[in-house]
């Protein structure tokens, strides 16, 4: 793994995917800005947006644009490698429906330092219209069951501020090596949207790097903001094609579409309500 250097705060950059954010994504940018720290850069990759989301944010803020959508996977592999230096080492890969607390940079920071490359880097995430509700505590993924889940969904957030390992990292904020990221080739390309954080992490994790969840960096999300709402139908059959997606890259097609359908049984009738997303 790459040694981190106690004594020199590593170089953040921060990779935020827009398609028609409208003033959404400003007030994710903004809120980064406002954090008080001199360690990272901020990159919009433009998803072929046509609302002019991307017109207003400031001349500090680097973009880069596509001419139509390419979906989270390739959307993100392409814009980092056009936007990826020498000089950066994290990316903090983050939702443009999001907005940070104002002490999110450093203390992704104080962990890095601690905890190095090792790892990918999970934060809490609570939910924007409720700040007491959490949204994502950690992941649990037992593909061999038909389970992906974000553990302590919709509870209390306050019940889940330990720190710990973690079966992967929601792509919704995820903080990785730059090198880690590049030779994993990034997310897996078949995935439009949905499950290629899942992949990343399963594939991480046999390389050695693992996922831990650190609670003291805070994340507001405005969930399925692009997608219409968290039950929309777009999101349950994007939801649906990328868990087959999954499942059907590690088991063989039978128990894929079984697992399929343990999973949309649990997602659609509810039997889990606290545990899926």
């Amino acid at each position: 793994m790459i040694e981190q250097d106690k004594t020199i705060q590593p170089k953040l950059h921060v990779c935020i995917l827009n398609w028609n954010g409208g003033d959404t994504v400003n007030q994710c940018v903004n809120s980064i800005l406002s954090n008080d720290a001199n360690n990272f850069r901020i990159t919009v990759i433009d998803n072929g947006s046509t609302d002019g989301s991307i017109e207003n944010l400031g001349s500090q803020i680097n973009i880069v644009q596509f001419k139509k959508n390419y979906g989270f996977s390739t959307g993100y592999n392409l814009g980092i490698t056009q936007c990826v230096s020498e000089g950066d080492e994290y990316i903090i890969i983050l939702n443009y429906d999001t907005t940070v607390d104002k002490n999110f940079i450093s203390s992704i920071t104080d962990q890095i330092i601690k905890n190095g490359s090792a790892y990918i880097y999970g934060v809490k995430i609570l939910y924007d219209e409720d700040r007491s509700l959490l949204w994502y505590g950690g992941g649990a993924a037992n593909l061999s069951k038909g389970i992906i889940s974000h553990i302590g969904i919709r509870e209390n957030h306050e019940n889940y501020s330990s720190q710990s390992e973690t079966d992967y990292v929601t792509g919704c904020c995820m903080i990785i090596h730059k090198d880690n990221y590049l030779k994993l080739g990034g997310f897996d390309q078949s995935f439009f949207m949905y499950n290629e954080d899942v992949d990343l992490c399963l594939r991480a994790k046999k390389l050695g790097i693992n996922c831990i969840y650190v609670p003291s960096a805070i994340v507001y999300h405005k969930v399925s903001h692009s997608l219409g709402g968290n039950y929309s139908i777009k999101k349950i059959l994007l939801k649906s094609n990328s868990s087959y997606r999954l499942f059907r890259k590690y088991f063989i097609f039978p128990k894929a579409l079984l697992l399929l359908f343990k999973y949309l049984t649990r997602s659609l009738l509810r039997i889990n309500p606290k545990g899926e997303v």
